[in-house]
């Protein structure tokens, strides 16, 4: 009896898990049969039923674009995890960032990397935060600038020190991430509370929780991409947030701030100086505070607005300035001693004085080194927009796509083009921009780090200032080297994304080192 039993259980077993992958393969196969009278882009061959192109993309992502580039041309279809994806190239690139009414980027990040929309209350407030940075953070900078980079000074010389002996640092990433959290933090939330403990571990940290929400690989999507965004996002739905603590912390911080400020605002009268940075454009926003009475001020979209700054400001900066710093080092040989002359040439100009901006636009040779740093460790595909068109687009080539599809930029076909970079683009060549004259904030049709068209990264001006304070005062102040590992020249990819470096550095005091030699 009981060896009967058995048998009916490891039986039932076996035909739920024929039924489950009936499911499965069923719904694949509705999904290619769903086709279309569009003269879509020509879907690249690949071997395996459902899994399609994923293995190929997470694996060897940069040979499968160069050859499905090379067989298919510069527009073509993936199935990557149970969805088609189309790759544009450099010919059609700027048209779909151009073209806004039919490509939409924000809802094409929502789909494919974060549900901020699900994450961040107040859909408005990301507007909101638009204007913000352009009219403020990046319309302000001569007067920011002088904050920007004592609390850089400030933060490098708390996070890395004298360094009076060689100090090692091994996880650069993270240092760089505090020294960039702290000028961060002041322009957004202002002088009162920036130096808090726990809003500067909000500032450092808040980008990395979202970051938890895309850890989970989308295996559902296999069978439906709505399932996979259904599941990771069951958490939020029944009322847990990854950024919840982040939002306590931010509104915890501000909100002593705002009484005060709105108190002296009220006692004051015109008398009253009202501070620079962006938690004062929302308070002088008549719809968030519409009186001086603290009750009725909106925290909620306040609190939302702050989180999405800090965000977008993060993940951006920090980043490059890793990027940056390492390719500085693994070129020490070429670049270092003509990048320090430069700077050392500017400090003389303003006699070891604050640098003004155009102190900082002077560092053409450090500009054009940021810029090929970005160009080189840029993903191989990047910036997915969701076509928003009512039924389809159709390219200037002639290919269309249906509404709802994903097409992302084939970055490879930008910054590996000759005709766009110059000789040897597949190489590192510092001075290639300065040659060109084209600064990094430039936006350009062979550069699209910071996007493009007029949703381009409002806030590229103060990140790459940023940047290159933070590398100038690096290279005036330190020698840096690594403790005896070797950087890798060669690039590893995980999918379209670059791995990151992690190995440790060492950085010595200037003067130390130049008395050792």
């Amino acid at each position: 009896m009981n060896t009967c039993n058995h048998q009916c259980k490891k039986r039932d077993i076996v035909n739920c898990q024929g039924k489950a992958f009936g499911l499965i393969l069923a719904a694949f196969l509705l999904k290619l049969s769903r086709r279309t009278n569009l003269n879509e882009p020509p879907l690249a061959y690949y071997r395996f039923p459902i899994i399609g192109h994923t293995w190929s993309f997470l694996k060897d992502c940069d040979k499968l674009i160069l050859e499905s580039r090379e067989k298919y041309g510069e527009t073509f279809s993936l199935y990557v995890y149970g969805q088609i994806m189309t790759i544009v190239g450099k010919e059609t690139t700027h048209e779909v960032l151009r073209k806004d009414q039919d490509f939409s980027f924000l809802q094409g990040f929502r789909k494919t990397q974060i549900p901020t929309h699900l994450v961040f209350k107040h859909p408005t407030v990301a507007d909101k935060n638009i204007i913000i940075i352009r009219d403020f953070v990046a319309g302000k900078l001569k007067h920011l600038i002088s904050r920007l980079q004592k609390n850089i000074i400030n933060a490098i010389d708390l996070h890395i020190g004298e360094c009076v002996a060689p100090k090692v640092i091994r996880y650069p990433r993270k240092t760089v991430a505090d020294i960039i959290a702290i000028p961060i933090a002041n322009i957004i939330v202002g002088e009162e509370c920036y130096n808090n403990e726990d809003m500067l571990e909000t500032v450092k940290t808040l980008t990395f929780s979202l970051i938890k929400l895309v850890r989970i690989p989308p295996i559902l999507s296999f069978i439906h991409p709505w399932l996979h965004q259904q599941i990771i996002t069951i958490p939020i739905r029944v009322g847990w947030n990854p950024i919840s603590k982040h939002i306590k912390v931010i509104l915890n911080c501000i909100k002593p701030v705002i009484e005060k400020r709105l108190n002296d605002k009220k006692r004051l009268g015109d008398a009253w100086v009202a501070p620079l940075d962006a938690l004062q454009i929302f308070l002088d926003d008549p719809k968030v505070a519409p009186d001086f009475n603290p009750n009725n001020i909106n925290y909620d979209y306040i609190v939302n607005g702050i989180a999405r700054l800090i965000f977008s400001a993060m993940a951006t900066t920090s980043n490059g300035a890793t990027q940056v710093l390492y390719a500085l080092v693994e070129r020490k040989q070429q670049y270092w001693q003509e990048l320090y002359q430069e700077a050392q040439e500017i400090n003389k100009q303003c006699n070891g004085n604050e640098l003004t901006v155009d102190d900082i636009d002077r560092m053409v040779k450090l500009d054009s080194f940021v810029k090929e740093s970005l160009r080189f460790t840029s993903p191989i595909v990047a910036l997915p927009h969701k076509c928003i068109s009512k039924s389809y687009y159709t390219f200037a080539n002639g290919y269309q796509v249906p509404s709802g599809r994903i097409v992302s930029l084939n970055l490879l076909d930008t910054y590996y083009d000759e005709e766009l970079q110059g000789q040897n683009p597949t190489e590192f060549y510092a001075y290639r921009h300065l040659e060109r004259n084209s600064p990094v904030t430039k936006l350009e049709r062979n550069f699209l780090s910071f996007g493009g068209g007029k949703h381009a990264c409002p806030g590229r001006t103060f990140a790459v200032n940023e940047i290159k304070i933070f590398i100038h005062k690096i290279l005036l102040k330190y020698d840096v080297r690594t403790n005896n590992e070797k950087i890798e020249s060669i690039k590893r990819y995980i999918g379209p994304y670059l791995v990151p470096i992690t190995i440790g550095l060492v950085f010595e005091n200037k003067k130390k080192a130049l008395i050792n030699i």
